[in-house]
């Protein structure tokens, strides 16, 4: 049971960090990094996507990630949104070449 959990994880992941990048696009990054709050939970997927994040902006994992987002200026907040797309981009083939489907 306990390695099928890591493999939902894995496969979780995997799904979202394909997914995320587009919902950037079409909602913001503020309002995407709001559903992954409300969707985080320990030990889930969305918690490993937040603290990865947390840690590329090499922020403090008691910081609440989407506070920071929206009290950036209009400048800094694209500079985030387009580094966090970059970021999504890398994770992506990341996931893709180390995490295969559970046979």
């Amino acid at each position: 049971k306990k390695m099928n959990k890591k493999y939902k994880i894995a496969d979780d992941y995997k799904s979202y960090v394909k997914k995320i990048p587009m919902m950037i696009l079409n909602n913001g990054l503020g309002v995407t990094f709001a559903f992954i709050y409300s969707k985080k939970k320990e030990g889930n997927a969305y918690e490993l996507i937040d603290k990865q994040v947390l840690r590329w902006f090499s922020l403090d994992e008691k910081e609440d990630l989407v506070k920071w987002i929206i009290d950036q200026e209009s400048q800094e907040y694209r500079a985030t949104t387009n580094e966090v797309l970059a970021l999504f981009n890398w994770l992506k083939r990341f996931a893709d070449g180390m995490i295969e489907k559970e046979s």
